[in-house]
């Protein structure tokens, strides 16, 4: 491999923020050219060593005292050398981000809400020797898009991280308050990767109105109410006890899932408290109450009887068939042997036997 007498990024573009030479043949004596708005850095087996700041440096053992430590730890003596220089930009660069994410289950439905966002953010290197052991020693980036790359998605997985962690009833409320948090968490968790962020900025946050809805009090019980007479209409015939009879179970809508945080083991979700909701005024009540707790109206499902004429089910509360119309209380006649009172249906007497009609 030949030697390098001179190295320098020339050819760098505006949106370059870091570029990588692999195995160089340097020795002492080479010259390693660095320009206003760029650092140098020493990189061999994985780690990082020498920073040169600005200007046209000639490579000594004195000033790459780390590397050269390093070579002599390897036995590997002698003037030439083989390493990577690693140069990364100090400008200030722009990374723009937007997906959807989703809150955290709320409401004793579980409702998770999907939220669209998007924005962008003023970002540099800090740490340039953090940055390139984080970079192209941990994550095997080679150039500038890779890099580039791997921060967009590092973005968008911390906003959506955060999302999950707020209710659809903060989000709709404190949505500023909200975003301000999530900026706050992106800025530490880029400290830890050599980046600064300058400012971060969310152009749009996307709530469904359906989510909005449900944000208020009214709205949930709507809502609620919605889900148990979808869920009944679902059951099976005798298909369970209570749920049978109209209560919701407080299973929650699936609406979407969260990323799973890495390394995290799943936990077991809490069995969800059992509600009959007021078919008057929308309440929400445990099971086993008898009258709802808001308006005293009884929870007790109402009897029933059926249509003499066309056979459809009504409440015994009612007076006429809301099917045809016929009267749900059938006129008695009276035996004319031993006066008894019948339904007007029967054509026997049912004390004496004697023929009714």
């Amino acid at each position: 491999m030949p030697i390098v007498e001179k190295v320098s990024w020339d050819f760098a573009e505006p949106q370059d923020i870091a570029y990588r030479f692999p195995k160089l043949s340097l020795k002492y004596g080479s010259q390693v050219i660095v320009k206003e708005n760029q650092w140098a850095i020493f990189f061999r087996d994985g780690k990082a060593y020498d920073v040169f700041g600005p200007g046209r440096h000639t490579i000594t053992s004195k000033n790459i005292p780390f590397l050269t430590g390093a070579l002599k730890a390897l036995k590997i003596i002698g003037d030439i050398f083989e390493c990577e220089v690693v140069f990364v930009s100090n400008s200030q660069f722009r990374g723009n981000f937007g997906g959807q994410a989703y809150s955290a289950p709320s409401g004793t439905i579980q409702y998770q809400a999907e939220i669209g966002f998007y924005g962008y953010l003023l970002y540099k290197v800090e740490d340039p020797k953090l940055f390139v052991i984080e970079f192209f020693g941990n994550r095997g980036a080679s150039t500038s898009s890779d890099v580039e790359s791997y921060i967009r998605g590092f973005i968008n997985e911390r906003v959506i991280d955060e999302f999950a962690n707020f209710d659809i009833f903060n989000l709709v409320k404190n949505v500023d308050e909200t975003t301000d948090k999530v900026a706050l968490i992106i800025r530490d968790e880029a400290a830890r990767i050599g980046l600064k962020i300058v400012d971060t900025v969310f152009e749009g946050v996307k709530i469904p109105e359906e989510a909005r809805r449900f944000a208020s009090g009214m709205g949930q019980q709507a809502m609620a109410m919605q889900y148990m007479k979808e869920t009944t209409a679902e059951l099976p015939p005798g298909g369970g006890g209570a749920a049978a009879a109209g209560v919701g179970a407080g299973v929650g809508i699936a609406m979407g899932t969260t990323m799973a945080k890495t390394m995290q083991p799943p936990q077991a979700p809490a069995a969800p408290q059992q509600l009959i909701v007021c078919q008057s005024c929308g309440a929400q009540n445990p099971v086993g109450t008898k009258f709802c707790g808001n308006c005293g109206t009884s929870l007790v499902p109402v009897a029933k009887v059926k249509c003499p004429k066309c056979g459809a089910e009504m409440p015994t509360t009612m007076k006429f068939c809301g099917s045809c119309g016929s009267s749900l209380k059938p006129e008695e006649i009276e035996c004319p042997k031993c006066k008894a009172k019948n339904p007007s249906t029967s054509k026997f007497c049912g004390s004496c036997g004697a023929k009714l009609k």
